[in-house]
């Protein structure tokens, strides 16, 4: 899988913030380094999980029924046009999740280095 640039950018971005934070609090140990990667990773999946939701499908019956209801409402002879909500997403989640994995990665590597170092 190949993985775009700004995948790492951002990683490393986070990475760095993370570790400059708890460097600044005189807290650094890798439990809390641990802890504030998957801080924001789980940033990451939230926004990735909904688009990832919008761009299956799930959402455009939804959408369609309510364009339906209000298209009856309001102007029967209208034709309004919109935008699916599958179309929102697609290409978009994978920007969101590449970070979040890697940040996961991270935040297990940290985890696992800090029961190992005391």
């Amino acid at each position: 899988m190949y993985l775009k640039k700004s995948s790492w950018i951002i990683t490393g971005i986070s990475f760095l913030f993370s570790l400059l934070w708890l460097v600044i609090r005189k807290s650094f140990s890798f439990a809390s380094l641990s802890d504030s990667l998957f801080l924001f990773t789980l940033f990451f999946v939230i926004i990735g999980g909904f688009l990832k939701v919008f761009a299956s499908g799930f959402f455009d019956n939804f959408q369609r029924s309510f364009k339906k209801r209000e298209k009856r409402e309001k102007n029967p002879t209208a034709k309004t046009e919109y935008m699916k909500l599958s179309e929102v997403g697609r290409s978009s989640f994978r920007f969101w999740l590449e970070p979040a994995v890697m940040l996961f990665i991270l935040s297990l590597v940290a985890l696992i280095l800090s029961t190992f170092i005391k």
